[in-house]
C-alpha cells in the first residue's frame, strides 16, 4: 500500500472485481478475491529488567540477594530486597513487522488480566509489598495471541518482618509476658506484703493509742486509789493491815510503770525520746540496779549475782532510761525463773564495746520466737493459767531504747542447760553521739542511777505542818478547784478544805467565772476537761492583767514532757502528774500561795499605784522617774486627753525613753500603765456608792461609754454596773 491514508470519495470498483483506491501517494488498487490472511506467529521474551532504574543482568545484587543467576531473557525467577521493592520489565515478541499493533496483557497470581496500550512493551511496578509474585504474560496482533509466558519475582522482607524476626518477637513477647506476670505476682504478693505490714502497723498504733487513752482515764481513779492509800499507810500502825497497804500500793505502782511503758514507746515512735548522755561507771551503776532486786531475789530463794572484774568502766548512757533496759531483762529473768533457780548479770569491757549479760535458769524460748520476742505487742504462746503473760511492750520498749544508746540486743537460749540470756552491747565512748545527745553539766561517776523506778516500800514521814506553813494573813486563803470528775473533786475539797475556803468548778468555763468574781489566792485545775480545758483557763487567767498574779497548779493524767511543756508554756506555776501524792500537793499549795504572799509584801504597794505620790519617799533615780510619772497621772487621770507623749513631757524624758524605762520597771508599755491605774481607781471609786458609773467614767478620764465597759470587763470579768452592785451588797451584807 502505497499509504495508509485516502482521499474521501476517491475510491471505484471495477466490473472485474478490482477495488481502486485514490491516496496522497498516488493510487492502490488490489482484487479482495485474490488477499490471503497470514497466521501471526510468536513468543513473549523478557528482553529487560531493571530495578530502581538500573538495569539488572547475570549475578547481579540486590541488597543480600542475587537477582538472577543467568540472562534475563532466559530467566523465570528474580529475587530482589525489600528496598529494591520498584522494578520495570521490557517485553517483546522478537517480531519486527507492525510492533506497534502488538498489544501486551499480564496478570498476578491468577488475578484479572491487565491489558497494555498498543505498542508498549515495558510494565512498571512500584513499592510492591515483601512477597512471592507470579507473573503471567501474553502478547496479541490481530486477534492471534502469543503462548503464555511466566515468571517469578520475589521480595524478600526486612529482617525485622521475617519469620525469624517474628519467632524472636513471639519468644520476647511470651518472656515479657511471663516476666509481667512474675513482676504483677510480686507486686501483688509485695503489695499484699505492704498491706499487712500497714495494716499490722495500724492495728499496732491503735493499741498504743489505744492503750494511751485508756492510761490517761486510769490515772485519774488511781489517783483515788494511791492517794488515799499513802494517807491510810502512815495513819494506821496495824502490821497486819499496813501489809495489806503495801501490797495495793505495789501492784498500784505497776500499773503505772506499764502505763510508763507505753508513754515512752509512743514518745519513741513520735521521734520525741530525746536522749541526755553522760558519762558514767557502769559498775556502779548495774550495781545499783543489782541491789534493787537483791530482796526480791532472796524472797524467792533465787541465786543472784553479779560479776565484773573491773571497777569502773566507763560509757556513755542516758541514765534516766539506760536503766530501764536493765530493769525490764531483769524483771522478765525473775518472772520466769522458778524458785532455785538461778540469775547472773555479768559486765564485760571489750575496749571498744561493753557487754552487758543476763543469765537465767528459767524457761527456754522456742527457737522460731527468738526472733519475734522483740515485736510489739508479740507474746509467746500461753495457756490459759499461765500467770507470767505480759503486754507484750516491755522487749519492744527495751530493744528501742537499746538502739536509741546506738547499741543492740540480742537473744538466746542457754546450750548447757535450762533458761536464756539475753545480751546487750554499747558502744564505749562518745564518737558516735551527736552534740544534742550530750549532757554537758558535771560527770558524776559515783552516783547512783536516776530514775530507777522499784517496788520498795516508802519511807515514813512526818506529816507535814500545814498549819504552821501557813502565810499569817488574817483570813483563810480562797482556792477554786476546777474537776471535771466529781470523785476527784470531792476528795481535794474534803482534803483542802480544813485549811482553805473551797470553790469547786466542773469544767474550765465554770472556772474562769469563778476566778474572775471571787479572785482566789490559787487555783487548781485538771486539764482535759469540757467546755473548756485546764491550758486555755491557765492561759486566760495569765493573760488578764487582773488575774495573772493568781497562782495556777495543773493537776493532770498527761504525763508527757511536750504536756508539762505546754502547761508551763502557758504560765502555769505547778504541773502535777496524777495520782499524785497529797502531801505533795499541800506542799505546793502553801509554797506558792507563800510566794505570792510574800510579794505581795514586797511589792503590794503596787497594786494601789495611785497612793505611791503621798505614801511612798523614793531614793533610787528609777523611783524618783516612777514617782514623777505617778504625779503627771493623778494631776490627768480625768483628762480624756491624756497622752503618753503628754505625760513624757511633763516628766522631762522622750517618750522612746520613758516607754524602756516603764517596760524595764513595770512590764507594762506606758498606755497600758494609764489604763490600768484608771481601771483601779474606776473599781475604787464603784465600790464607794458616791459616784454612779458616768461619774466614774468621767472621773478617770473616758468619753466613750462602750468603750469603759470593755476595757473594765475586760479586766475584772464583768461589767462597771454589776461591778458596783456586787460590792453593794457585800457591803451591805
Amino acid at each position: 500500500m502505497q499509504s495508509n491514508e485516502f482521499s474521501d470519495g476517491a475510491s471505484w470498483a471495477s466490473p472485474r472485481g478490482y477495488l481502486v483506491f485514490g491516496g496522497l501517494g498516488g493510487v492502490t488498487w488490489f482484487n479482495p478475491a485474490e488477499v490471503r490472511e497470514h497466521r501471526w506467529k510468536g513468543d513473549v521474551k523478557l528482553t529487560g529488567f531493571t530495578v530502581n532504574g538500573e538495569p539488572i543482568g547475570r549475578g547481579s545484587m540486590s541488597g543480600v540477594w542475587q537477582v538472577t543467576d543467568t540472562t534475563i531473557i532466559a530467566s523465570n525467577r528474580f529475587v530482589l530486597s525489600s528496598n529494591d521493592n520498584t522494578f520495570a520489565v521490557q517485553l517483546s515478541t522478537l517480531t519486527y513487522d507492525n510492533p506497534e499493533h502488538i498489544v501486551y496483557s499480564y496478570r498476578i497470581n491468577h488475578e484479572d488480566w491487565v491489558r497494555m496500550p498498543p505498542g508498549v512493551n515495558e510494565i512498571t511496578f512500584s513499592h510492591m509489598q515483601p512477597g512471592r509474585y507470579k507473573f503471567s504474560v501474553v502478547a496479541e496482533q490481530n486477534g492471534t495471541s502469543t503462548p503464555e509466558r511466566t515468571f517469578e519475582v520475589i521480595i524478600h522482607a526486612p529482617w525485622y518482618r521475617t519469620t525469624l524476626a517474628y519467632l524472636i518477637y513471639l519468644v520476647i513477647l511470651v518472656v515479657l509476658f511471663m516476666q509481667y506476670r512474675q513482676r504483677r505476682h510480686r507486686k501483688e504478693q509485695d503489695s499484699l506484703r505492704l498491706q499487712q505490714h500497714i495494716h499490722a502497723e495500724e492495728m499496732a498504733d491503735a493499741k498504743l493509742r489505744f492503750f494511751m487513752n485508756i492510761s490517761h482515764e486510769i490515772r485519774t481513779p488511781m489517783t483515788l486509789i494511791v492517794t488515799p492509800l499513802q494517807s491510810l499507810i502512815k495513819q494506821d500502825n496495824d502490821p497486819h493491815r499496813r501489809g495489806i497497804y503495801e501490797t495495793i500500793r505495789r501492784n498500784a505502782e505497776r500499773i503505772l510503770g506499764l502505763i510508763n511503758q507505753m508513754m515512752d514507746l509512743r514518745k519513741i515512735d513520735k521521734g520525741q525520746m530525746q536522749m541526755h548522755m553522760r558519762e558514767t561507771n557502769l559498775v556502779s551503776f548495774i550495781n545499783d540496779i543489782y541491789t534493787l532486786f537483791a530482796q526480791q531475789a532472796k524472797n524467792k530463794n533465787i541465786l543472784f549475782h553479779f560479776d565484773c572484774d573491773k571497777e569502773r568502766i566507763m560509757a556513755w548512757i542516758d541514765r534516766g532510761n539506760f536503766d530501764k533496759i536493765i530493769i525490764n531483762i531483769l524483771s522478765n529473768a525473775f518472772k520466769f525463773t522458778p524458785t532455785g533457780g538461778e540469775i547472773r548479770i555479768r559486765l564485760i569491757d571489750n575496749e571498744k564495746e561493753a557487754t552487758i549479760s543476763i543469765f537465767d535458769s528459767g524457761e527456754k524460748i522456742p527457737e522460731d520466737k527468738l526472733e519475734r520476742i522483740f515485736e510489739r505487742f508479740y507474746q509467746s504462746p500461753s495457756t490459759a493459767n499461765d500467770r507470767n503473760v505480759g503486754t507484750g511492750i516491755g522487749l519492744d520498749l527495751t530493744r528501742s531504747l537499746v538502739e536509741l544508746h546506738h547499741g543492740r540486743i540480742e537473744a538466746h537460749n542457754n546450750s548447757n542447760g535450762p533458761g536464756c540470756e539475753f545480751t546487750v552491747t554499747i558502744p564505749m565512748g562518745s564518737e558516735h553521739l551527736t552534740p544534742e545527745e550530750i549532757m554537758t553539766n558535771a560527770i558524776e561517776d559515783e552516783q547512783p542511777a536516776e530514775s530507777i523506778i522499784v517496788e520498795e516500800e516508802l519511807p515514813e514521814e512526818e506529816e507535814v505542818a500545814i498549819n504552821n506553813d501557813l502565810p499569817k494573813v488574817g483570813k483563810r486563803q480562797k482556792v477554786v478547784v476546777v474537776e471535771d470528775d466529781s470523785e476527784i473533786r470531792e476528795y481535794l475539797a474534803a482534803n483542802l478544805s480544813e485549811n482553805y475556803d473551797i470553790t469547786e468548778c466542773a469544767n474550765g468555763k465554770e472556772g474562769l467565772a469563778a476566778v474572775l468574781k471571787l479572785m482566789p489566792d490559787l487555783v487548781i485545775s485538771d486539764v482535759m476537761m469540757p467546755e473548756m480545758d485546764g491550758t486555755t483557763l491557765c492561759s486566760k487567767i495569765k493573760t488578764n492583767n487582773a488575774t495573772s498574779h493568781i497562782p495556777v497548779i495543773l493537776l493532770t493524767a498527761k504525763s508527757r514532757e511536750e504536756d508539762q511543756l505546754e502547761g508551763l508554756e502557758v504560765g502555769a506555776d505547778a504541773y502535777i502528774v496524777k495520782p499524785f501524792n497529797m502531801d505533795i500537793l499541800r506542799r505546793t499549795i502553801v509554797n506558792l500561795i507563800h510566794s505570792h504572799h510574800t510579794l505581795q509584801l514586797k511589792f503590794g504597794r503596787n497594786d494601789q499605784l495611785e497612793e505611791l505620790v503621798d505614801d511612798i519617799k523614793m531614793k533610787s533615780p528609777d523611783e524618783k522617774l516612777l514617782e514623777r510619772v505617778m504625779t503627771a497621772i493623778n494631776h490627768n487621770l480625768s483628762n480624756a486627753e491624756l497622752s503618753v507623749d503628754k505625760i513624757a513631757e511633763e516628766v522631762g524624758i522622750s517618750r522612746v525613753h520613758l516607754h524602756r524605762k516603764m517596760k524595764e520597771l513595770t512590764g507594762q508599755t506606758p498606755h497600758e500603765f494609764i489604763r490600768n491605774i484608771r481601771m483601779k481607781k474606776a473599781a475604787s471609786l464603784l465600790t464607794s456608792a458616791d459616784m454612779n458609773v458616768s461619774e466614774v467614767m468621767y472621773a478617770c478620764g473616758f468619753s466613750n461609754a462602750a468603750s469603759f465597759s470593755t476595757v473594765f470587763k475586760k479586766m475584772y470579768g464583768m461589767s462597771p454596773r454589776e461591778y458596783m452592785n456586787e460590792h453593794q451588797e457585800r457591803s451591805e451584807e
